[in-house]
């Protein structure tokens, strides 16, 4: 089996622990699943740190100017 295929295949495994811990409320958990599933799709697609950095400085970006226009209420 094929890296790539094996981390599908664990992909679809925990999106569907994901779907049934939704359905109990266990939100934290859910979380910290959800990171494994992002850590997997990182790999999957080759995605490299250097691309993860200028994808976090641009999310927190938005959020800094998002919170900027809230206080100016």
């Amino acid at each position: 089996m094929m890296l790539n295929d094996s981390i599908e295949e664990s992909l679809c495994v925990l999106r569907k622990e994901i779907e049934r811990l939704n359905t109990l409320g266990l939100t934290f958990a859910v979380s910290l699943i959800r990171i494994a599933e992002i850590e997997l799709q990182v790999r999957l697609h080759k995605v490299s740190e250097d691309e993860i950095d200028v994808l976090s400085f641009a999310a927190n970006a938005v959020e800094q100017e998002k919170y900027a226009r809230g206080n100016k209420k």
